[in-house]
């Protein structure tokens, strides 16, 4: 199970990902096949700051996952780290 901010702080001092990621993010999901897409949001997870062992369940989570989920669990990892407490 995965555990979610409990506070709007930001989770790192300095926010290795942001609004150009989300752009980034939501462009792959419309223009994307599910693999492509897949491959390219652990790629922006895997690109973030935080410890590995969370980013390797948020990646193993999305395994076998529908597009609509693999977008939520990416978008949810860079909000969190933009401190908007997702």
């Amino acid at each position: 199970m995965m555990k979610t901010q409990s506070s709007s702080k930001p989770r790192l001092a300095n926010d290795t990902l942001g609004n150009d990621a989300l752009q980034a993010l939501y462009k792959a999901y419309e223009t994307m096949p599910l693999a492509d897409f897949h491959i390219f949001a652990e790629g922006v997870v895997m690109a973030g700051g935080g410890k590995q062992p969370m980013k390797m369940a948020i990646c193993q989570s999305m395994q076998g996952a529908t597009k609509e989920k693999i977008l939520t669990k990416a978008q949810n990892f860079i909000l969190a780290g933009m401190g908007l407490g997702v």
